[in-house]
């Protein structure tokens, strides 16, 4: 089997595995979106909300939106217990499909998922936000959109790595210590009044975003290459036994 013929191979198998989980990692990206949009239009008002809602919102940002790139599928508990991920890669590696191919078809099945869910999840926001509509125009809107997009590309080879490259168990301890990192960070910056979607709005309005963008372009290609090269040298010397 060609590269070629083995990435739509998998795209085809993929797709059709986990399309259900896609569809509610959609509904849950409108549902998250409509939730979040009180809490942004609050902070963009005149009114003065607790400092607490602008870290629940930064986290939501920083842990959320890299999920959009994932199937949501299956509980942590069930990843922790079935070892999920695993079991379907242990299958795929019994077909003549090439190693590289089914790494680069999850790492491309990020790419086309991540940015149309997290984009529904910035327009659900904007749509139900009068002070967001009033800050920002719709193009500035799509430079934001483009930011946390690029963030999420980053963290989501690193869910990639552990999804592929680790069992079950591992992948959730990562999942839930990411969670738990990010609110500490949330919470430091709180305590220092630095409110990180604030500041990507202020980057954007302020003109920076070309610099940012730049940036965060360069630092996700590094990343996400470490991490592919990463996967395939992991997934090659792995056990897949259970």
């Amino acid at each position: 089997m060609t590269q070629r013929q083995a990435l739509k191979y998998i795209g085809v198998y993929l797709w059709k595995r986990e399309r259900l989980g896609f569809l509610f990692t959609f509904i849950f990206a409108i549902y998250l979106g409509s939730i979040n949009s009180a809490s942004i239009n609050g902070s963009l008002g005149d009114e003065e909300i607790p400092k607490v809602l602008n870290a629940l919102m930064d986290w939501l940002y920083l842990t959320m939106f890299p999920i959009f790139g994932l199937a949501m599928n299956k509980s942590i508990l069930a990843m922790w217990r079935d070892d999920h991920y695993s079991k379907r890669l242990a299958q795929l590696r019994t077909m003549p499909i090439p190693l590289a191919s089914i790494v680069q078809a999850r790492f491309l099945q990020t790419a086309f998922t991540m940015p149309v869910i997290g984009t529904v999840f910035i327009i659900t926001q904007y749509l139900l936000s009068p002070n967001l509509r009033d800050a920002v125009s719709p193009m500035q809107l799509l430079v934001v959109d483009i930011i946390w997009i690029a963030y999420s590309l980053i963290i989501n080879a690193l869910y990639i790595w552990f999804e592929l490259g680790f069992k079950g168990k591992r992948y959730v301890q990562f999942y839930l210590g990411f969670m738990l990192f990010m609110a500490i960070i949330c919470a430091i910056l709180t305590l220092q009044g630095v409110y990180l979607v604030h500041e990507v709005l202020w980057i954007v309005l302020e003109g920076y975003s070309a610099v940012a963008i730049a940036l965060l372009v360069i630092v996700a290609i590094v990343v996400i290459w470490m991490c592919y090269r990463a996967t395939i040298s992991r997934v090659r010397t792995r056990s897949m036994t259970f």
